[in-house]
């Protein structure tokens, strides 16, 4: 196992943990619940030869899974391979137990409780653990029911070929742990599909948003109008004729054209949209066309929510490598960015790094960094 480690599980989903911690308290109960009713049955009985070590054994399997219940708390650190191995080693610690509490009156295989709860142990390890260390917890375990039909053939009262022995002890470890294997691979790779695929709808979705600002905001209703000044364009050369209809469209898109520049040429420089600009630096220039739709949204909604008293002031400044800037705003002592501005300062995220809503004296103000070989952005506003 060596190379760069593959995540498990848990580590891809942490909200499975939830489930998964309940599932092992099930296997749990269940593998206690065998381990006592295998011994009480007739044939079981009959074959303990030491009580005392035949109680010990199922104390340590309900040991076992306590630790490991408390291991798999799903607030609480990952379980490590080291961790699975302390409790993998107290199940298997228990199987030898058992067996040896029936050391010399051993008859029949089928009633030892030890190989069925190594197999139990073994699948638990799919949501915890990777494909590659389940097969090497199995092989442990097929070594450790080996090991002990030796013991139950050097001890029974019949006789049975070893290797069939041997083979139907390590049956549920070989079947339940190359099962929990398999199904450890088959689900950290639907996690990881299902990752790829979220992250592709996110990267689609933060796409259209920005598109959509640049569109809006940046371009005002110049945007909006491509969709349908395009198509417009786009069929009258198919059908290379224009009627009356036609002739009435394109007057109406050439008014609203000329109106939608007339609105982008009033927008003015974001200078204009603020009571108090400073760039002293003179990276406003590094500035792409959808930020400063982002900061133009930002500060027009400020003031459309605030009013005057609102004051909002754009500082921008060099800083080692990057810029930074900060729209700040007049506010009241203890205040918090009020919600309708919420869905402006989210826009501002998708197109700069680091934002960051803070209180300063007198008000709050949205913090960001952008790539300028030096300088820092800020925006605020008072109330």
């Amino acid at each position: 196992m060596t190379g760069v480690a593959r995540p498990t599980a848990a580590e891809l989903d942490p909200i499975s943990r939830v489930t998964a911690r309940m599932f092992v308290i099930a296997v749990g109960v269940v593998s206690v619940a065998l381990s006592i009713a295998l011994s009480l049955t007739q044939s079981g009985r009959d074959q303990i030869s030491l009580p005392v070590v035949a109680v010990a054994a199922q104390l340590v399997l309900a040991l076992s899974y306590v630790y490991f219940i408390r291991a798999a708390d799903p607030f609480g650190p990952l379980i490590s391979l080291g961790r699975f191995q302390i409790f993998l080693g107290g199940v298997m610690l228990a199987s030898v137990l058992n067996a040896v509490s029936q050391f010399g009156s051993n008859a029949l295989i089928r009633d030892d409780w030890g190989a069925v709860c190594l197999g139990l142990a073994l699948i638990l390890g799919a949501p915890y653990r990777r494909s590659a260390e389940i097969v090497w917890f199995t092989l442990q375990a097929v070594g450790v029911t080996f090991a002990l039909a030796i013991v139950q053939n050097l001890s029974s009262t019949t006789s049975v070929t070893l290797s069939i022995l041997a083979l139907t002890a390590a049956t549920p470890s070989i079947a339940i742990g190359l099962g929990s294997a398999a199904y450890a691979r088959s689900l950290i790779g639907s996690l990881q599909q299902s990752k790829r695929d979220a992250d592709a709808e996110r990267t689609q979705h933060v796409g259209a948003v920005l598109t959509r600002l640049a569109e809006t905001d940046a371009m005002g209703e110049l945007g909006s109008l491509r969709r349908d000044v395009v198509p417009f364009l786009t069929r009258l050369e198919r059908t290379g004729s224009m009627g009356p209809d036609d002739a009435v469209r394109a007057a109406g898109l050439a008014s609203v054209l000329r109106r939608a520049i007339v609105e982008r040429t009033s927008q003015g420089t974001l200078a204009d949209a603020v009571d108090s600009y400073s760039d002293d630096d003179r990276v406003a220039v590094h500035l792409d066309d959808r930020q400063t739709a982002a900061l133009r949204a930002l500060i027009r909604q400020i003031v459309e929510q605030l009013g005057a008293s609102a004051r909002p002031s754009l500082v921008l400044e060099r800083r080692e490598t990057d810029a930074w800037g900060s729209v700040a705003f007049a506010a009241r002592p203890g205040a918090v960015m009020p919600p309708s501005l919420t869905p402006f300062v989210r826009m501002v995220r998708l197109v700069f790094d680091q934002v960051e809503v803070i209180a300063v004296d007198g008000g709050l103000a949205v913090t960001f960094r952008f790539d300028s070989s030096g300088g820092r952005a800020a925006v605020s506003w008072e109330m």
